[in-house]
């Protein structure tokens, strides 16, 4: 595996499990005609993932050498993220202020949306993060056209596969409606431990994963 597969298969997961994504994935599952818009939904992720990561990785790759100030930089920011996701999973693990709401009210127009309006959802919503670290990585990257391939393949495997994987589990276990609205009420209810996991575990990859490419690069 090389180092940039490694670096594109860490930004898919933290893309592919990013809460706020998954949390206005069920939302909008569980409106009107929920079984379709989220296919809208999900698409509107992945366009802007891949425009970020494929388009814009495409117009850098390779420009920028990873032992060089711009490069580490971009490493280095790759290692800061990780540490701030940690630590913003360490603070998800207090308890939530009373009175909050069920959910939150940036999501609330979620329920009952249509597919254009689910579409434009899932671009807002998108994961930036992880793309935005990808495109940083073929930044640095001083590989084959097929590994880049590979690279851009891998990350969308994860970033939207997850998501895809997640929203079919659901559709096809939800027999009846009632069980598909409780499978929703459980994410919401437990969203802020569900996202402290991911962060925490999403850091700690981000920041190993910045680490190596750093030594790697000569420190």
């Amino acid at each position: 595996m090389t180092d940039l597969v490694r670096t594109l298969i860490v930004c898919g997961l933290i893309s592919g499990t990013q809460p706020f994504t998954i949390l206005g994935m069920f939302l909008v599952l569980g409106g009107e005609r929920g079984s379709r818009n989220v296919w809208w939904y999900l698409f509107g992720c992945f366009s802007i993932q891949f425009v970020i990561v494929v388009i814009v990785g495409s117009l850098v790759e390779g420009t920028v050498a990873a032992d060089s100030g711009p490069g580490r930089s971009l490493i280095g920011l790759r290692i800061a993220a990780g540490v701030v996701l940690f630590f913003l999973g360490v603070w998800l693990r207090r308890p939530a202020k009373k009175g909050a709401p069920d959910t939150p009210k940036a999501f609330d127009r979620l329920n009952n949306v249509g597919a254009g309006a689910s579409y434009i959802g899932g671009i807002l919503i998108a994961d930036y993060q992880g793309s935005v670290l990808a495109a940083g990585a073929l930044a640095t990257a001083q590989v084959s056209r097929t590994d880049q391939l590979v690279g851009w393949a891998i990350y969308c495997l994860f970033a939207t596969g997850i998501p895809v994987a997640a929203a079919i589990a659901t559709m096809r276990s939800a027999k009846a409606e009632d069980r598909l609205h409780r499978t929703i009420d459980w994410v919401v209810r437990n969203r802020r431990s569900l996202a402290s996991w991911v962060c925490l575990v999403g850091g700690l990859l981000l920041f190993g994963d910045g680490l190596v490419s750093w030594v790697q690069a000569g420190g």
